[in-house]
């Protein structure tokens, strides 16, 4: 109920949020901006690293294999209908989910590594786990250059996050819209601007089917842009340090002598 959510969100701004015990983050600044509307609490974003990936590293020594992200879209599938356009325009690429990976017995983050890339498209939870595994591993990954994907039941609700605390002070330019609107246009072109899909560096973005066909060809692009990645991955670790050399700080249990 709405009295229950905002009884939520004030103990966790004035009680959970300033325990010293506890440490909060969110994996995106996308989903602190959310947290900041709604319970008026700055979290810092820092984004998953998936160091469990190691030591799995891009190879490409699948040439023609290109991994896309396994999630059934109301009734269709699309590593079938990749398939059928790649069919069509006489391309040699075939399009397998991870499914099908296991399916052959491939189960390993290597495995996944030694594909030529990988399409991941945005459904209704933004910033999940699986992403930021192929990002780890240096994987060429292409999504969809579309605020389609701003139409999100999961992260940008129409109807479960509807109340904020009425104390919440905050200015209008760091969120001049709101996530859940989805009548406004051009609030969603904003917020999908904001998801790591479009701020991240050396993602690879496809307007269309037939753009995503010519990206696939060139080899020595695919590495560049697995360069680029490995890059950002480093950069985001020594960034997220800090942070988690103080949360596990945090974590040791006091010693009175």
């Amino acid at each position: 109920s709405r009295e229950d959510l905002l009884a939520f969100y004030r103990a966790f701004r004035d009680d959970l949020a300033k325990d010293p015990r506890s440490t909060f983050a969110s994996t995106a600044p996308y989903i602190s901006l959310q947290i900041y509307h709604h319970a008026s609490v700055r979290l810092p974003a820092v984004r998953p690293l998936s160091l469990y990936t190691f030591p799995a590293a891009y190879t490409g020594r699948r040439e023609s294999d290109v991994l896309v992200s396994k999630r059934n879209i109301l009734l269709w599938d699309l590593a079938p209908l990749l398939q059928l356009f790649a069919k069509i325009n006489a391309q040699p690429w075939q399009f397998i989910g991870a499914d099908d990976l296991y399916r052959q017995g491939l189960h390993s983050w290597q495995d996944w590594a030694d594909l030529r890339a990988a399409v991941y498209f945005p459904y209704d939870w933004l910033q999940t786990m699986t992403f930021y595994d192929w990002l780890a591993m240096a994987l060429p990954t292409f999504v969809p250059d579309s605020p389609f994907y701003g139409y999100a039941w999961g992260t940008n609700s129409q109807d479960a996050w509807k109340v904020a605390l009425p104390e919440n002070d905050t200015p209008a330019v760091p969120y001049p819209y709101h996530y859940g609107d989805w009548l406004d246009l051009e609030g969603r072109a904003h917020w999908w601007s904001l998801t790591d899909f479009q701020v991240l560096p050396g993602l690879a973005r496809f307007s269309s089917v037939g753009d995503l066909l010519s990206q696939l060809a060139s080899r020595e692009a695919l590495h560049e842009l697995s360069g680029q990645l490995r890059q950002a991955h480093a950069e985001r670790l020594v960034n997220a340090a800090p942070f988690w050399r103080a949360d596990g700080l945090t974590c040791l249990p006091l010693r009175v002598r």
